[in-house]
């Protein structure tokens, strides 16, 4: 039977893009409002955070082989941050890409492939989302900025199975998973596929953040639906859901631990009433999983030599 615990990590407006450091045993999220960026330490029960003035951060990734360097999705820049964790200071900011697109949007969450090349998309900066304002992208430094997808609402999920031949995605307001043959070598997604539809399956919420486990299953938070669920990609089957009757929006999940079998939850408290917030007073929380059964994939952390 699956534990739910709350971690000791203050509320967040918006909380998003958990990213599991297997070399530090530390969980890195954004409060993509605050803006903020946390990192997590289970073994102490610490956190720390950075705050990064105005501008909404989407994402942050691990840079290889750099001790405390940083991909962050800055609005709409790809920014390495050098945030020394021991005295918890900003060292220094560099920009490595610039998105062309309208100040009205910015870029929300992303995760690195095994190769170290960094996926994101784009969307609405506010709380009016504009459809089809987004777009999808992916970036590394031999290769530069590549658009894959326009279209696109709120980008959001990404996940990658082990042996890196399909690329899983979403845009919440498709209301499903969709699923690509990979090229990793190439940086190439193809043939499309929706592998779960939210709407035909009557499941409640939007597909948000999404992570993949050992046996290739999907586990994908559900925005408004106060659930992350466990789905079988190559049936549409629902394996398990796990509740969170205290909140009102899950926003993202990943894995992580020791033994990459504890699942690390994010969830937020954007647009909700005061009536709301009543009813669901844990909203903006961090969750830890235990007793799940499975185990997830070591996160890819971003390459600069890619």
């Amino acid at each position: 039977m699956a534990t739910i615990d709350r971690l000791a990590i203050e509320r967040m407006a918006l909380g998003e893009g958990p990213h599991w450091d297997a070399k530090s045993q530390s969980l890195y999220v954004v409060d993509i409002n605050g803006p903020n960026i946390y990192r997590y330490s289970p073994s102490t029960n610490k956190t720390i955070k950075i705050s990064f003035g105005s501008d909404p951060i989407g994402f942050i990734v691990p840079v290889n082989n750099q001790k405390d360097h940083f991909l962050v999705g800055e609005k709409l820049n790809l920014t390495m941050v050098h945030w020394d964790t021991e005295t918890n200071k900003l060292v220094s900011k560099e920009i490595l890409a610039a998105l062309p697109e309208p100040g009205t949007n910015r870029i929300n969450d992303g995760k690195a492939d095994a190769s170290g090349r960094i996926w994101f998309g784009t969307m609405t900066d506010g709380t009016e989302i504009v459809p089809g304002a987004g777009s999808f992208y992916s970036y590394s430094k031999k290769e530069g900025l590549r658009k894959h997808q326009e279209n696109i609402t709120i980008s959001n999920g990404i996940a990658i199975t082990a042996d890196n031949q399909t690329f899983y995605y979403i845009d919440s307001m498709k209301h499903r998973v969709e699923a690509y043959d990979f090229d990793m070598k190439d940086g190439k997604m193809n043939n499309l596929r929706v592998v779960f539809d939210f709407k035909k399956k009557n499941v409640s919420g939007s597909p948000d953040g999404m992570t993949i486990d050992a046996d290739g299953n999907l586990w994908v938070a559900c925005f408004d639906g106060r659930q992350v669920i466990q789905i079988n990609p190559a049936n549409g089957e629902v394996l398990q859901s796990v509740k969170f009757p205290r909140v009102c929006q899950t926003t993202s999940v990943v894995f992580g631990g020791p033994n990459l079998d504890e699942l690390y939850v994010t969830t937020a408290e954007i647009k909700i009433t005061a009536e709301e917030k009543e009813m669901f007073p844990e909203s903006g929380s961090v969750y830890r999983v235990t007793g799940l059964n499975t185990k997830g994939l070591h996160a890819a952390n971003f390459d600069l030599l890619v």
